[in-house]
């Protein structure tokens, strides 16, 4: 990445697997980079197998408080392996006059609820939906009203459609529909109204191989405003089994200040 020449990488989250301390041993690689660089974190990233899957199962509400202890020492940890790279959440990033880089909501696993609100609570004081909407819009207006905007978020943003094959649609359900973040949603259009100009939203989480078969779009512009999902599984590719990564993906954006 850095013999690329770019000027920033953004870094879409889900470093790890499913073992709480992979995305650390990534990390520590990805702090290598010489490139300015922001990461956001997934839902696979500081957390450990069962606080996932209990993030995942209705069922389980009562149990996630319980398993969800350390993880605001592993998100500290995370930060702290990605030395120079800036481990973002709720938070705004200045580029350089008039581009600013706005990270949303952390631990992102899709769609219109929240997921990890013990460790949302504990690091930014959110608590539900409306109150992510909120930090987000704040996030907003504390850019100026006349500048160029970048969303940095883990998942794609509600409201670009309803099929398996939308940039965040659900592909594990047979009903399919959106599964994209409200609360996204609400930041971009708060963002437009009060006179910014977004120009990318960048994402990942829901993965370009469709379960069944297929793929996903990964990206498409609406209203001005391009939305890329890069999350193209696995990242470092064998074209012969067995043989050395010969790929490896990522997406090139380029902007037009």
């Amino acid at each position: 990445l850095d013999a690329q020449g770019y000027d920033l990488v953004l870094i879409t989250g889900d470093l790890g697997s499913y073992r709480a301390n992979d995305a650390a041993v990534v990390a520590r690689r990805v702090a290598a980079l010489e490139t300015p660089a922001i990461a956001i974190a997934g839902n696979h990233d500081a957390v450990h197998a069962a606080q996932l899957i209990s993030e995942a199962i209705p069922q389980a509400k009562l149990l996630r408080t319980l398993l969800s202890v350390g993880q605001h020492a592993r998100v500290d940890a995370l930060s702290q392996a990605l030395g120079p790279v800036t481990l973002g959440g709720y938070s705004v990033h200045p580029i350089r006059e008039k581009l600013y880089v706005v990270v949303a909501r952390p631990h992102s696993m899709g769609g219109p609820s929240l997921a990890f609100v013990a460790q949302l609570s504990t690091r930014f004081g959110v608590r539900s939906m409306a109150d992510s909407v909120a930090r987000l819009t704040a996030c907003v207006d504390q850019t100026p009203p006349d500048t160029t905007l970048l969303f940095l978020a883990h998942n794609a943003c509600s409201g670009l459609g309803a099929s398996r094959s939308d940039i965040a649609g659900r592909d594990f359900h047979r009903d399919e529909g959106d599964w994209g973040d409200p609360d996204l949603r609400a930041a971009l259009e708060h963002a437009k109204r009060s006179g910014r100009r977004v120009a990318a939203m960048i994402s990942g989480h829901m993965h370009l191989g469709l379960r069944g078969g297929g793929f996903r779009t990964d990206h498409v512009v609406e209203d001005g405003t391009l939305h890329v999902n890069a999350a193209d599984v696995p990242r470092h590719r064998r074209v012969k089994r067995g043989g050395p990564v010969s790929a490896r993906h990522h997406v090139r954006v380029l902007l037009d200040l």
